[in-house]
This record gives structure tokens, C-alpha cells and sequence, in this order.
């Protein structure tokens, strides 16, 4: 019953003018990060973030434009949810959209030629690793910049930054702020974005298999 559900939606999906079928599937993404990250995050504790799978795939699927739809709106949604469910009042939370643009752009860099990742299954590993480094090296920097603006200026309660423990064990060890917060992103940003990259392009492939095997 649930692979015939599947089929018929996917052929529906199929059917779809191309603008109505994008649009769609960035929905169905922004769901499934908010969902990923609520289920990893808040619910297994696992302290990395979750929330750019789909967008990831987006990228692959849909192409630059509809990924960076997908990345700040997530980030917008995020911030509301953060004021209307918590009651925090933090501009700095949407800043972190800078993140995901970045991160999107880093990915599409390498996304654009999605072809030469099908070569073999070498090229496509060391396609996703490039990828995840870029990005890693984007969000680390980005984040650490923001972090550190976001420390002087408000208190980020725990639940918000699953990176804030690294960061006060640097400072403990008399690291400045800055360089701290630089710091505390590389292992958990650099987890994250390999975890990301890698399933995310697994997305991608599965809803190209899918949704686009009439074509092929």
C-alpha cells in the first residue's frame, strides 16, 4: 500500500509543469529539514544541526535558485518558531541564513556538473568530500564570525547552539572569544556537513530514480 502510495505521487510529481513540481519539492524539503533537525536534535540530542539535508538535495535536484529558497526560508521559519514557541527575541538567529547561503553556493559550485559525478563511484566520493570541506570551511568561518556577535550581545540559551560547550571550554583555556568560537565549529560543522552532503545526494538520486524514471 505505502510503495503504491509512493508511485502514484511520484508520477504525479512527474506530471507536474516543471515551476509547479519545484515548487513542491522545496515545501516538502523545508518540512523534512525542520523535521530532521527536530528528530536528531531535540529529540535524539545528538549535537549537530540536521537542517541542510534537503536543502542539499535541492540543490542537486532543483538547481541554485529554488536551493537558496529552500535555505532561507528555513532560516526565516526557524527564527519565527524561535519567537512565537520560546519566546526569544534574537535578531542574530536569522543571521545564520548567511550560513546556508553560503553552504548552498559551496555545493552548487560542484552540483552544476552533476553529470561527472555518475564517472564512477570514486569520482562521486571525492566529488562529496570536496564538497563537504568547502562547505565546512564556509559554515565554520560564517558561524564563528556570528557566534561571536551573537555571545557579546545576547545570551544564547543551550538548546540554540549545540556548539555553545565547545566554545566556553575554549574560552576557559584563554582563547579569545572570536578565535573560540572559530574553533568550536570545526568538528561539529565539519560532522555535520559530511553527514549532510553525502545524504543528501543520496536524496537527490533516490527522487531522480523516482520521480524522473519516465524520462530515462
Amino acid at each position: 500500500m505505502i510503495s503504491a502510495t509512493n508511485q502514484n505521487f511520484c508520477d504525479i510529481l512527474n506530471d507536474m509543469p516543471k515551476p509547479l513540481r519545484t515548487l513542491i519539492i522545496c515545501i516538502i524539503a523545508e518540512i523534512l529539514n525542520f523535521f530532521t533537525c527536530d528528530i536528531f536534535y531535540h529529540v535524539l540530542n545528538i549535537p549537530l544541526f540536521f537542517d541542510t539535508i534537503f536543502t542539499v538535495a535541492v540543490v542537486f535536484y532543483c538547481g541554485l535558485i529554488p536551493a537558496l529558497c529552500v535555505s532561507v526560508g528555513y532560516n526565516l521559519i526557524n527564527s519565527l518558531i524561535w519567537i512565537c514557541r520560546e519566546g526569544v527575541t534574537d535578531p542574530f538567529i536569522f543571521f545564520y541564513t548567511i550560513c546556508g547561503i553560503l553552504i548552498v553556493l559551496s555545493t552548487w559550485l560542484f552540483a552544476r556538473r552533476k553529470e561527472e559525478f555518475k564517472i564512477s563511484p570514486p569520482i562521486t566520493i571525492l566529488y562529496l568530500v570536496l564538497i563537504a570541506l568547502l562547505s565546512s570551511l564556509c559554515t565554520i568561518i560564517s558561524s564563528g564570525i556570528i557566534d561571536y556577535f551573537h555571545y557579546i550581545y545576547y545570551d544564547v540559551p543551550d538548546m540554540m547552539n549545540p556548539i555553545k560547550t565547545f566554545t566556553e571550554s575554549f574560552v576557559q583555556h584563554r582563547f579569545s572569544l572570536l578565535l573560540s568560537c572559530i574553533l568550536a565549529q570545526i568538528p561539529i560543522s565539519f560532522a555535520d556537513r559530511c553527514i549532510a552532503t553525502f545524504a543528501g545526494y543520496g536524496i537527490y538520486r533516490l527522487a531522480e530514480r523516482l520521480i524522473d524514471r519516465r524520462q530515462k
